[in-house]
């Protein structure tokens, strides 16, 4: 059976940059910074391969 590559570069680009968002959202007090968490925890599992 032979392995699809996995681009986990990918996700690890979407997490550094949901983090990023995240840490901005934090420091101006935005009413909605939750909604990040759901991109940034779904990154961090698709780029360590844990799904």
């Amino acid at each position: 059976m032979e392995h699809a590559k996995k681009n986990k570069a990918i996700w690890w680009l979407v997490f550094l940059v949901s983090t990023a968002a995240l840490i901005f959202a934090i420091y101006s007090h935005w009413e909605w910074l939750t909604l990040i968490l759901p991109f940034q925890t779904t990154a961090f599992v698709k780029a360590m391969d844990i799904m």
